[in-house]
């Protein structure tokens, strides 16, 4: 939780500052010694003034993680980052990587198994079992797993305007 609500902050900053990261994955999230998040590589990070609706730019990012809507209408948003935020929130839970050539052909992209997952409250397919969800009597730990997977499902939703903002995202995930 940690991880993911530092993330969310500094994505969060980014999309105040009128910033776009366009390479959330979590290869671009690294750890100090003290376990506090430092998300790096810029490369193709975007100034997107705050006076427009999207800007037209030809994709970007990396596999698995790139927004579909940004894929294949070539319209950037800062929606863009919160889709691959939520990759990453399924990544965290999961331990599963983003893209995965042995999974079934529909399932190749972790989004796609996440929210077929989701729907079917079948959480016990998608949380990673060393996390002890289907055995934990927690249920504190049951409800936090269900409500990040929850929320991962909101930020992967193909339609932009259904996401929700990182200040909103950053805001669920401090709850």
């Amino acid at each position: 939780m940690k991880i993911a609500i530092e993330t969310a902050s500094a994505l969060a900053y980014l999309h105040a500052s009128d910033i776009i990261h366009r390479d959330v994955q979590t290869q671009n999230i690294l750890l100090t010694e003290s376990f506090s998040v430092k998300v790096v590589d810029f490369g193709l990070s975007r100034l997107f003034p705050n006076d427009v609706t999207h800007v037209s730019t030809a994709p970007l990012g990396t596999p698995g993680y790139v927004d579909p809507e940004y894929h294949q209408c070539y319209q950037l948003t800062n929606k863009s980052d919160v889709y691959s935020f939520g990759v990453v929130l399924i990544e965290l839970i999961s331990s599963m990587p983003a893209i995965a050539m042995r999974r079934r052909r529909d399932e190749i992209n972790l989004s796609n198994l996440a929210i077929k997952k989701i729907q079917q409250s079948a959480f016990s397919e998608l949380v990673d079992p060393s996390l002890g969800f289907e055995f934990n009597s927690d249920s504190e730990v049951k409800r936090m797993m269900v409500s990040v997977a929850e929320l991962a499902f909101q930020c992967l939703q193909r339609d932009k305007e259904l996401r929700p903002s990182m200040d909103e995202v950053l805001k669920i995930l401090r709850e």
